[in-house]
């Protein structure tokens, strides 16, 4: 009986562990009870809609809503873009599994598919403001999918395109334009130095000037002067623009611009040119970005890129700008263009993570506020709102500021070339730090379903992570802009003259006066917000010109005294873009005669200005708000926090991203990740064969006391064979 009794217990033993290993179907007689599984519900179901979407959608994408779906489609699509299937919905998520030179084949594939669609008909050949935004808009979609074709696509049209057309004249364009934007050449932007980035008046390349050949030469000097990150130049691009010294007979003119051929149609490299790969990036894989250096490198007189210089055949210097420093302003201005892209793509991609992020808290619950209670949906927790709702209501406002942005760029004329200069600079720094601190967040917001590559959110931070360096380092940018308003400040002192520009005409009236008991009306009125960011705005630009100014005076120069008031120009420089974004985000909201779009925009209104209230020190270092008020205005976010939590679901639902565009967390993330949908680790054989040996060797340690020589129990044989 207690032979019986053991071999009972021990069968009893082992059928429970041979479940629980192999996940067999429960036995009733099991004592192992599962609970009951989590299932998925889609938002969609509990949450309600109080405005139209698609006439937010509207509002917010600005221009360009057919032609923007149509080339979604277009890539939803295309088997180059990886469509695959999670859930039961189809995603284009590109494959960053693939080595370094596979994702930048792919990137080149990419851009076949797309220009044998017509994708990029009149891109540099078409004129006016329509052509222009479809540009702008096209550029908007590929950025969703991929930011390594984006870029590529920027370098190719936006920075050797545009230095063809902006810094060339008629001779350049005929040669060069068509063949760029049929990809009959594939062109690159070659300014940046190992030595020199942002400090492009120091850049070394050197070119001189062959009376005889009537030809220029163009040489690397040392190593500090190869140039350095040339998105394309590692693997194809044929041609490109060389910024380099130009020393006339023995006179140093400045930095020009030079076309050069680096390859020739069958991609070898041309002479006298030597070509590295940069390697492996944090990001951004499927750019080749290269390292060239030039030896005595002979190029046409003609190929002088001559809209503000030029050189004669017989070797004079020509140009109507006499001034070395007005000349080199004028000859980079154009490339301000450059930034504009890069500023609304990262809107676009802190839009793309919220909207990842802000779904799966609508479906994931976490812990119970009850005794056995229901989980609770992750956003119904106050703190997960104010993680998310604050960064979805300044990407609303950013929108708006690239909206503007875009029109100052598409209706540019010469008196408006400062104004696209100071709005792009500092929309550029402001944007581009509000997406990457916007994915932090929203990766942490997803936990461990963030750092999945497929759900794109942890991946696209190594991909725009760059923007904060190209096209202008952000914390030399806002210097610039501080620069820029200093300039206006001193000239508008010194002739006795209003502010007029640049948004500073507020410097013209009483300075603003802050309540000293902030209530909820007070601080949600459209009125006391702008006069807030404008006495901040008043007051650091009068701190700025003084500090500069004490500097002078004591016999500093003018660059050291910049130099030194560096936090001041931060300072500034933040207080002019926050100001800028706000104008426009009430420009839009007064636009709109919807009652139910105005209510909802004017929470999110409030939530930008309120959130740059509490964010920003200098309203509590400089005394803009008491203690008290800076309390009250805390206080108010968590209620709009509260407000804005029902809207959560449509505003997400308004920004004009197609599901494909998602992460598979955006929705059904059980479905995503279940084992149908992934190919197992063990086979069912093996399974099934671990699973005998294992029931076997149980009962044979738990019952047979076996004694040397001796065969198994005829029950260990009997499992062994039955299963």
């Amino acid at each position: 009986m207690a032979q019986e009794s053991s071999i009972n217990r021990a069968s009893r033993r082992t059928r429970i562990l041979s479940n629980h290993l192999v996940q067999s179907p429960s036995d009733p007689t099991s004592c192992l009870q599962s609970n009951s599984c989590l299932s998925y519900t889609p938002p969609e179901v509990t949450e309600s809609f109080d405005f139209e979407t698609k006439e937010m959608r509207k509002i917010l994408d600005f221009h360009n809503l057919e032609d923007r779906d149509w080339l979604f489609r277009v890539i939803e699509q295309g088997k180059v873009f990886n469509g695959k299937e999670r859930g039961g919905r189809m995603f284009v998520i590109p494959d960053y599994n693939q080595t370094m030179e596979q994702q930048r084949e792919m990137t080149m594939k990419r851009i076949e598919y797309l220009l044998e669609r017509g994708v990029f008909d009149g891109w540099l050949m078409k004129k006016g403001v329509e052509a222009e935004l479809k540009k702008l808009a096209f550029l908007d979609v590929i950025q969703n999918f991929d930011h390594s074709l984006a870029v590529m696509l920027g370098v190719h049209f936006f920075l050797w395109g545009g230095a063809i057309q902006f810094m060339g004249t008629k001779r350049h364009h005929d040669k060069w334009l068509r063949d760029t934007e049929t990809f009959a050449l594939k062109g690159c932007f070659s300014m940046t130095e190992l030595g020199h980035g942002s400090n492009v008046r120091g850049i070394e390349t050197v070119t001189t000037y062959d009376l005889k050949a009537g030809e220029f030469v163009i040489n690397t000097p040392c190593e500090s002067a190869q140039k350095y990150w040339i998105g394309g130049a590692a693997n194809h691009a044929t041609h490109t623009i060389v910024f380099s010294q130009l020393n006339i007979n023995g006179v140093n003119q400045g930095v020009h611009a030079f076309i050069v051929q680096i390859r020739d149609e069958d991609g070898n490299i041309s002479p006298n040119i030597r070509i590295a790969d940069c390697g492996h990036k944090i990001g951004l894989n499927g750019v080749d970005n290269g390292r060239i250096w030039f030896d005595n490198l002979r190029i046409p007189r003609e190929n002088l890129l001559n809209s503000v210089a030029d050189v004669s055949p017989d070797g004079q210097y020509l140009s109507a700008i006499k001034d070395p420093d007005q000349r080199f302003a004028a000859f980079l201005s154009p490339l301000t263009s450059g930034r504009i892209p890069i500023a609304t793509s990262a809107v676009f991609s802190s839009k793309v993570g919220l909207a990842i992020a802000i779904r799966y808290s609508l479906s994931r619950r976490v812990f119970s506020d009850t005794p056995n209670g229901p989980e609770v949906l992750l956003l119904d927790y106050p703190s997960h709102q104010r993680r998310l709702l604050p960064l979805l209501a300044k990407s609303y406002a950013m929108t708006f500021g690239g909206n503007y942005l875009k029109m100052i760029y598409v209706n540019r004329t010469p008196g408006s070339a400062k104004t696209l200069h100071v709005v792009s600079s500092a929309f550029k720094a402001i944007f581009t730090w509000h997406n990457m601190r916007t994915l932090q967040e929203c990766r942490e917001a997803c936990g461990g379903q963030g750092l999945k590559t497929e759900n794109k959110i942890g991946h696209m931070k190594g991909e725009f992570d760059v923007q904060s360096t190209f096209e202008g380092d952000n914390n030399v940018l806002m210097q610039q802009v501080s620069k820029a308003l200093l300039s206006e400040y001193v000239a508008a002192k010194k002739k006795n003259k209003p502010f007029k520009g640049l948004g500073l005409e507020h410097m013209n009236g009483p300075v603003p006066v802050i309540p000293s008991n902030l209530t909820s009306s007070i601080l949600r009125s459209s009125q006391f917000q702008m006069n807030a960011f404008c006495l901040r705005e008043r007051d650091l630009l009068n701190r700025f010109a003084a500090e500069v100014s004490l500097y002078q005076s004591k016999g500093e120069s003018k660059e050291h005294a910049f130099m030194v008031s560096y936090q001041l120009a931060e300072d500034l420089g933040r207080a002019f873009s926050d100001r800028a974004i706000l104008q426009t985000f009430i420009d839009a909201e007064a636009n709109v005669t919807a009652a139910s779009l105005k209510n909802v925009l004017g929470l999110l209104r409030s939530m930008y200005a309120l959130i740059c209230l509490e964010e920003d020190a200098a309203f509590l270092r400089y005394g803009y708000l008491s203690t008290g008020n800076a309390a009250a205005v805390r206080k108010e976010v968590t209620k709009l926090c509260g407000e804005l939590r029902p809207h959560a679901l449509a505003l997400v639902s308004s920004l004009g991203i197609p599901d494909a565009f998602l992460g598979p967390i955006a929705f059904n993330w059980i479905d995503a990740n279940s084992s149908s949908s992934v190919k197992t680790l063990v086979s069912e054989s093996f399974s099934v064969l671990s699973k005998g040996f294992i029931v076997s060797f149980f009962l044979f340690a738990s019952v047979h006391k076996k004694k040397p020589g001796e065969m198994p129990p005829p029950i260990a044989v009997m499992v062994l064979t039955c299963t």
